[in-house]
């Protein structure tokens, strides 16, 4: 395992290189971007035993580990520093990749959102609960993404602060219906749908992920 500052500068190699080779470069630079996704490859693969240990009893197993590489390969291809970290981005991939088609081999089908944190059952096995394990990546996203919305709402007036917290529950609460929040605030449905619309487009300017 590597850890994520490792991990950030092997990748922004990476994208450098990449980023020559779009301009027209030499076939030196070209064998050096090789050379590079290589290790950047090894370097990465354990991301993907993290997500295919749990599906080792499945025949398909191999071909697990197979869609892990391509996903990983695919993250890589069309990774943005801009984004985030780069085990955010990863995971992403691979998670959805992985998940997706472990559920294809079973006889019971989840939901996407449920596969990506249940083990897909066989037909003649009883369902079990998946003990959840600590995941410093998952949870530095998560506070990466606390951090960022948080950031945004606070360029925010007071209203658009209100309403938005209300729309999407980050008081906690369940989040409401325009209707029912027009009925709380007092307002008309038109002025919260504007309210709404321009403090969601204050956000997606601002918001840095």
């Amino acid at each position: 395992m590597i850890s994520e500052i490792e991990a950030q500068d092997l990748m922004l190699k990476l994208v450098s290189f990449r980023a020559q080779i779009k301009k027209g470069a030499s076939k030196t630079v070209h064998a050096e971007y090789n050379k590079h996704q290589n290790l950047c490859m090894q370097k990465f693969r354990y991301l993907i035993s993290m997500r295919t240990n749990k599906y080792k009893g499945f025949a398909n197993y191999d071909d697990l580990n197979q869609e892990g590489f391509e996903a990983l390969c695919k993250a890589m291809n069309n990774y943005n520093p801009k984004r985030g970290s780069f085990f955010w981005w990863a995971h992403k991939y691979i998670d959805t990749r992985i998940s997706r088609s472990a559920n294809l081999h079973t006889a019971i089908r989840y939901p996407l959102k449920f596969a990506k944190t249940t083990t897909p059952h066989k037909e003649s096995q009883i369902p079990v609960m998946i003990e959840p394990r600590f995941n410093p990546d998952k949870i530095l996203e998560n506070t990466q993404l606390k951090n960022a919305v948080e950031s945004a709402l606070s360029l925010l007036n007071t209203e658009q602060r209100e309403i938005i917290s209300l729309a999407f529950g980050f008081t906690g609460d369940k989040p409401l219906s325009i209707n029912k929040i027009c009925k709380r605030k007092n307002l008309s449905r038109l002025h919260c749908m504007k309210t709404i619309n321009n403090a969601l487009g204050m956000i997606k300017d601002n918001i840095k992920l």
